[in-house]
Order: structure tokens, then C-alpha cells, then sequence
């Protein structure tokens, strides 16, 4: 097996040692070479080094035998990997209980883990996604800039708080998109007639996504515009 950088060796031998079970210690470790064994009388061992004059690491030998009994308390099973691993589903529910964090390592992966070190993995994914949002927003406006320039005869409108500019802060408040494809679309290939709807956004970032959509020769529906707005009134 080959793998780009060491960081991602780790996660590998990581996850390797939480889904066997195992009790894995590197007892070498530099920038050409790897080496990884289990507990004492244990056969298992794995050596690795960089792969010839190419970027990226290789496994050279690998005797992949275990005489040893299953560890529930995996030191493998660290906060960064545990946040890692309950990203996606911290993502879709921000409200996950560090408990129910706890329960689930428990009973899917078979290993041991405290609540205090569940509450850092969470905060882990918590300011990492904040973080992700806050530069997401920021280049939304460049992003919507080079929607017009690339797609001409697009609608393109995004709009900042009047307050947030007010105390020197650009927060975003709405956005709208019609690309010119789907307008030509609509014109030319579909029935008079425009339905609108909206749905709740979950998560760090709330709204609702509002969409416009139209029906075509075939009784499908045919997107032609969305808007993401804070609330569902008549002024948005």
C-alpha cells in the first residue's frame, strides 16, 4: 500500500488498530522511515518507508498476525480521531450528545472512550466548521462576481445586513441566483406557470432555501431560480 504523507500512514494504522481491536505503538519514527508492532509476544509488525524518489510513502513488509487479546481502551482512539470520525454526523446535527458519542464508540467501534475527551472531539468539529463557515461567506461575494462574468445575463444578488455595516462587520443576510440557461430554459420549453417553495437549512449556518421551479414538456419540474434568506416573508 502507498499513501501520500505519513499523516495520512497514521490514520490508516489508526483506524486499523480500532477496528481489530489491537494495541498498536510506533517504536520508530523519522522522514524516511516508519516502523509499527503490537504488544509484547505479539508476531504483528509493520515497516515504511518513502517511496523511492516520489512524494509519498510505502509499506515495505507487513506480517499482519495477531496472538494477542482485544483492548477495549485504545490509546489509537485519540480526540483527533474520534473527531474525525463523528464529523459527519455532528455536521447534520450540531445538538449530537457527547453522550451519545460516547455510546456509539462503545457499541460500533468496541472501545472505550471518556465523555471529557468525546466534549474536545465535538469541540474540535464545532470550531471547525464555524471556522469553515465564516471563510465560506467571505468569498461568497467574489464568488456571486464571478458568476456574473463567467454566466452572462445570470441574476446574481447577494446582500449584507445594514446593521452588521452600520458596526463595521459585512454579515451576510441574503443571496439570489437565476442563471441565464435556465431563464432561456423556462421561456422557451416549459408550461406558464411557477411554483415556489422552501426549506428549513439545519445545522451551524440556519435560513431557508427558497426555490423556484417551473414544469417542462415531460411533467417534470424545471429549476429556474433559488434564494437563501433568513426567514420566509413577503419582503424576501
Amino acid at each position: 500500500m502507498t499513501f501520500q504523507d505519513k499523516k495520512e500512514m497514521k490514520r490508516a494504522i489508526d483506524g486499523y488498530s480500532i477496528s481489530r481491536g489491537v494495541k498498536l505503538t510506533i517504536v520508530h519514527s523519522d522522514k524516511r522511515s516508519f516502523r509499527v508492532v503490537c504488544q509484547d509476544g505479539c508476531p504483528f509488525t509493520l515497516y515504511a518507508s518513502t517511496h523511492g524518489q516520489s512524494v509519498g510513502w510505502e509499506v515495505k513488509s507487513l506480517y499482519n498476525e495477531h496472538m494477542c487479546a482485544r483492548v477495549f481502551n485504545n490509546p489509537r482512539a485519540s480526540t483527533k480521531w474520534l473527531a474525525e470520525y463523528f464529523k459527519h454526523k455532528v455536521q447534520e446535527d450540531p445538538k449530537f450528545k457527547t453522550k451519545d458519542m460516547k455510546n456509539e464508540a462503545q457499541r460500533e467501534l468496541k472501545v472505550n472512550v471518556s465523555v471529557y475527551k468525546c466534549k474536545r472531539a465535538k469541540k474540535l468539529i464545532m470550531d471547525e466548521m464555524e471556522g469553515g463557515f465564516r471563510d465560506e461567506f467571505a468569498n461568497l461575494e467574489a464568488y456571486c462576481n464571478e458568476l456574473r462574468l463567467s454566466k452572462p445575463g445570470s441574476d446574481v444578488c447577494v446582500e449584507v445586513s445594514r446593521e452588521g455595516l452600520e458596526h463595521g462587520r459585512r454579515i451576510f443576510k441574503r443571496m439570489y441566483v437565476c442563471f441565464n440557461a435556465l431563464k432561456v430554459g423556462w421561456k422557451e420549453g416549459c408550461r406558464p406557470l411557477i411554483g415556489m417553495d422552501g426549506t428549513f437549512l439545519k445545522g451551524k449556518s440556519r435560513g431557508i432555501l427558497l426555490t423556484a421551479v417551473g414544469v417542462d414538456g415531460n411533467d417534470s419540474l424545471f429549476p429556474v431560480a433559488l434564494g437563501l434568506v433568513e426567514k420566509e416573508n413577503a419582503h424576501n
